[in-house]
């Protein structure tokens, strides 16, 4: 992020208001900025000015006089702007007249009336009845362009939006302008359906779209925007963390769309397809809606007082080692919480895990070794900002974090950073690499070691940094030792040239060998790959490897840098900071430290220690329940039948259980299996915190009704808790919050008022070329963890000053050649879909999604993923990698 205190202030007057604005703001985002409203439609506020609509004049007083556009004129000091003056409206209602020739009048059927701006403007600037320009207007029916997207051309007022967003900030280039003059019009790209283009869904050119001219399927002729209610929360799929804006039906109760929100959250209105039309679940027939006791073998409906009852008489007998529960990586911190506080404080038990990805559950090793904690280190934005050069490896993020891949792309075209993506196969964001990698499946660690070594051997690092702050350097060294060039050439199938000079732009932020600043370090780089990439035997040696090339080079600390190992769902790095695993307590404390359970015991006012022994992961425990040592489980918002490669295997451990209790919205091939089934509710039906995998804490607030029966999960465990004869501690999930604060270290500090304060940030926007941005304000909801009751603002960039455990130890692994790991967890970090989630409980029940993914739309693959005008070479491709050439837009 800039800070505001580095940016140049420009003082001017609009209608005779003072103002002062950032250098570079253009003078229609100076009048936002300052309450004063100016028609336009082209322009929005992350795309360069385009000037199309001419809606925006405004009158300019600097050394002269004189009428012009305001989206893409700067501002400058001393100018003076005037609004509304006589020449000013005429020109503005002349405008927005020559819009209204063609433009059906049919607001009362129209899905964008009661919001739609070229309503807005024809009001503002006064038009005319009469309007002089009439002709006898061009019609067009509805156009169905994909299962997403419907267009009525003859509504549309050729702003260009759509097309600009598509293209600039998401990299698809899906939608295009067809013909010239009088007939143009918007289209898909060469006149093709959409699902045969690009298109990856995100709905992004429907939101932007200022009248209703391209249209939501699922939302198209359901409801009117002024019946609606409008809730701020995050989305509920994968660890990106964006903000989103729920409409909600007052009348029925129902949710009809959701929307991002502009200049607001991480994504700033953009989102991905599962974000946009990833809601339907919620409202589907077969949630579960009231609890299922198992009779005579058969699951059938009861009530709440017999179902908690039997599961508050039955658990008991099972307290210790014999008891074993899984979390959700989709529940709120709230619920993660108090869960393991029943699991670890009632039930006397550390065998705690949550789905970390593919049914795997945390591993112990990796990052937390070198660093003290596997939390991502720098931000989304922070990196998309700031950093010279991004490695991403074994990971199809345009798959599992959509919306971080959209900022990516857009920072490799306006910035001009340095892509380096290293998978065994081609992913979307391949085609704007600036080198692209192929390497074997399972040769990740060699090829980050080998990288590594490449770079000491170079002398490509951060000496003083490393001196300071890091330990293990000797050690690490003699193991390197083994990484040739050669070596890593024949372990992992990269050509040795190309380790070379991935090494370089890597070591060097993209700046090549001559650009070390005065301090000695390069432009910041940064690595990133999804958590799941690791869960495998020996994966931990990946976690290694990134952190070597990080520590060598001084990317450890400071903007635009850091290793990046992003967790999969909404919320499972919060389940890990609620201590949801069997190794550590809440706020990534050992088990085995006495000081941390002494500390947790006198919170929990337990009369008896904890258990001082780590716990069985989450494919141990089902090991433990096939044997007969695990007897009971309790599984919150998890279903690892279905997220398991094996289901059966996994569906017969848990048949062997003598008690299982199963939480959740659905009846799923899990719940199929339980004892009693208790209907929990919908992220949508309840208040809490996510933590999204830049670790950034972020309110959920309730916009519905329960389901049925349902209730929201830590309600769940606090009637099971009395039952079980504990005295009610919570009536609201703030008092929850309340106490992670004061027992979780890195939350400190954190309540409600804090998290919903909009914390306004400056960041970079176009200016009239891409690589001369302007600077402007949007609020960041949540903050980053770790933070302090003093200062609860967060810490976007982690260890810029110290390491948990004082410095960071490199950990040396060994060079072993032929050594490649298991390649099982591609499943869950390169073939997938966008359209689907896990175990498809949730996204499986989007009608939108699921038409979407049957129909063959845009995907994760090269085939069918994004293009932004890549150009190739054959010989590079055949000798293993690809350079990209971009196309400056």
């Amino acid at each position: 992020m800039t800070q505001e205190s580095n940016v140049e202030m420009v003082n001017l007057e609009i209608d005779g208001k003072p103002v002062r604005v950032p250098k570079g703001t253009f003078v229609f985002r100076a009048a936002a900025m300052a309450g004063i409203n100016i028609p336009n439609f082209c322009q929005y506020p992350d795309l360069r000015p385009f000037g199309a609509c001419r809606s925006c004049m405004c009158e300019i007083v600097t050394r002269r006089s004189n009428i012009d556009i305001s989206c893409s004129t700067p501002v400058s000091e001393g100018m003076k702007v005037f609004t509304r003056s006589p020449k000013v409206l005429e020109a503005q209602r002349f405008a927005v007249e020559a819009l209204l020739v063609d433009h059906p009048i049919d607001c009362p059927i129209c899905d964008k009336s009661g919001e739609c701006e070229l309503q807005n403007h024809a009001y503002y600037t006064n038009v005319r009845t009469n309007n002089p320009l009439a002709r006898p207007k061009n019609s067009w029916e509805y156009e169905t362009l994909s299962e997403s997207v419907m267009i009525k051309r003859d509504r549309c007022v050729l702003c260009g939006r759509c097309v600009r967003v598509c293209d600039e900030l998401v990299g698809s280039t899906a939608l295009a302008w067809a013909n010239r003059g009088n007939d143009s019009y918007i289209d898909a790209a060469f006149g093709k359906d959409l699902k045969d283009s690009p298109c990856v869904s995100c709905g992004l050119c429907i939101e932007v779209c200022p009248v209703g001219a391209l249209l939501n399927t699922s939302y198209h002729d359901t409801a009117r925007a002024w019946f609606l209610k409008k809730v701020k929360t995050v989305c509920t799929f994968c660890g990106v963390g964006c903000s989103m804006e729920l409409h909600v039906e007052e009348e029925t109760g129902r949710i009809k769309r959701i929307v991002g929100t502009q200049d607001t959250g991480i994504n700033n209105e953009q989102l991905c397809a599962r974000g946009f039309f990833g809601f339907e679940f919620v409202q589907r027939d077969d949630r579960l809606q009231a609890p299922l006791v198992r009779k005579d073998g058969e699951l059938v409906e009861s009530s709440w007082q017999e179902a908690l009852s039997l599961v508050a008489e039955r658990l008991p007998r099972y307290q210790g080692d014999s008891f074993a529960a899984i979390a959700g990586a989709h529940s709120t911190n709230e619920e993660n919480y108090l869960f393991g506080k029943f699991v670890r404080g009632v039930m006397r038990s550390n065998h705690i895990d949550f789905d970390a990805g593919m049914g795997r559950g945390v591993r112990p090793a990796g990052l937390r070794d070198v660093f003290g904690s596997d939390a991502p280190m720098n931000g989304f934005v922070d990196v998309y900002e700031n950093a010279g050069c991004v490695l991403l490896i074994g990971s199809n993020l345009s798959a599992t974090h959509p919306v971080f891949t959209y900022k990516l792309q857009t920072a490799v075209r306006r910035r001009g950073s340095k892509l380096i993506v290293a998978s065994p196969q081609a992913v979307p964001l391949s085609q704007i690499a600036t080198l692209d990698i192929r390497y074997r499946e399972g040769a990740e660690a060699d090829l980050l070691n080998g990288l590594a070594a490449l770079i000491a051997r170079r002398e490509l690092v951060a000496h003083d940094f490393l001196a300071q702050r890091v330990d293990g350097l000797h050690e690490w060294w003699q193991a390197a030792q083994g990484y040739t060039a050669h070596g890593t050439s024949a372990n992992t199938g990269v050509p040795v040239e190309v380790l070379e000079q991935a090494a370089e732009i890597y070591a060097t932020g993209g700046s090549g060998v001559d650009g070390r600043g005065a301090d000695g370090l390069f432009p910041p780089s940064a690595i990133f790959y999804s958590s799941a990439l690791t869960l495998r035997d020996g994966g931990e040696n990946i976690d290694y490897g990134a952190a070597a090339l990080a520590l060598l080079t001084g990317n450890v600390g400071r903007p635009g840098a850091g290793v990046n190992s992003l967790k999969t769902a909404n919320n499972s790095q919060g389940a890990l900071d609620m201590g949801c695993v069997p190794f550590l307590l809440p706020g990534e404390r050992p088990v085995e430290d006495p000081e941390s359970r002494r500390a947790l015991q006198q919170a929990w006012s337990l009369p008896d220690p904890l258990p001082a022994r780590p716990g069985l992961g989450l494919e141990g425990m089902l090991d433990a329940a096939r044997s007969g040592r695990v007897r009971a489980m309790y599984i919150m918002g998890s279903n690892p039948v279905e997220a398991s490669s094996n289901p059966q295997r996994v569906a017969d451990a848990l048949g062997h259980l003598d008690f299982l209790v199963v939480q959740d919205m659905f009846l799923t091939q899990t719940g199929r299996q339980a004892d009693v089934v208790l209907p929990a509710c919908s992220w949508a039906e309840k208040d809490g915190t996510f933590t999204s995998a830049e670790r950034r804490i972020q309110r959920v607030n309730k916009a519905l009704t329960n389901y049925g029966q349902s209730i929201p999960d830590w309600t769940i465990l606090v009637h099971l808790l009395e039952r079980m004869g504990f005295e009610r501690l919570y009536t609201h999930s703030d008092q929850i919050l309340a106490e992670i604060a004061a027992v979780v270290p890195s939350y400190a500090g954190i309540n409600r008022r804090v998290l919903e304060r909009a914390g306004n940030v400056m960041t970079m926007r176009p200016g009239r070329v891409y690589r001369n941005p302007s600077l402007d304000e949007i609020k960041r909801l949540g903050v980053q963890w770790p933070t302090t009751d003093a200062d609860p603002h967060g810490t976007p960039v982690l260890y810029a000053d110290s390491f948990p455990n004082g410095k960071a130890r490199l950990v040396g692994v060994p060079f072993q050649a032929g050594r490649l790991l298991a390649d099982g967890v591609y499943r869950g970090t390169i073939r997938i879909s966008l359209y689907h989630q896990g175990t498809g409980t949730m996204t499986g029940r989007c009608p939108t999604l699921v038409s979407l993914d049957e129909g063959g739309a845009a995907d994760s693959s090269p085939e069918r993923g994004r293009g932004v005008g890549m150009l190739r070479s054959p010989n590079l491709q055949q000798s293993g990698y690809s350079t990209g050439q971009l196309t400056d837009i």
